[in-house]
């Protein structure tokens, strides 16, 4: 790991977290519609230790449902810590450098995720 990543890792922001469902309770208000008008997504957030939980996210033609459990069949999963999960949000961890380091990990279509970012981006 470099220096940058390194110190990357020792600064991050959250180190104990309460809980990620507020920011999956969001998810649906803070969805940009027009971003997501032709999507069709289902996500499977699995987010261990404390404060996580599994939650099911569908984006499909412009809203957003969210919802705790297991999806039968999503088309990306994402794993990872709750607390690196809120790093990842807040933007004190890049989702590519976790994802590198392996504090993130993706199952299925990798470009499903990456555009979440899209998704839940303020409207221009």
């Amino acid at each position: 790991m470099n220096l940058f990543a390194r110190q990357l890792e020792e600064d991050l922001v959250v180190s104990e977290v309460l809980s990620v469902r507020p920011i999956f309770e969001a998810m649906p208000l803070s969805l940009n519609q027009e971003a997501a008008k032709e999507a069709n997504a289902v996500y499977q957030f699995n987010l261990s230790g404390e404060g996580g939980g599994q939650f099911i996210v569908t984006i499909k033609n412009g809203t957003c449902t969210v919802e705790e459990g297991v999806a039968s069949m999503p088309d990306a999963t994402i794993s990872t810590s709750a607390a690196d999960y809120m790093n990842i949000v807040t933007g004190a961890y890049p989702f590519g450098l976790a994802f590198i380091n392996g504090r993130l990990k993706v199952e299925g279509d990798l470009r499903l995720v990456i555009r979440m970012g899209a998704y839940f981006a303020p409207q221009s």
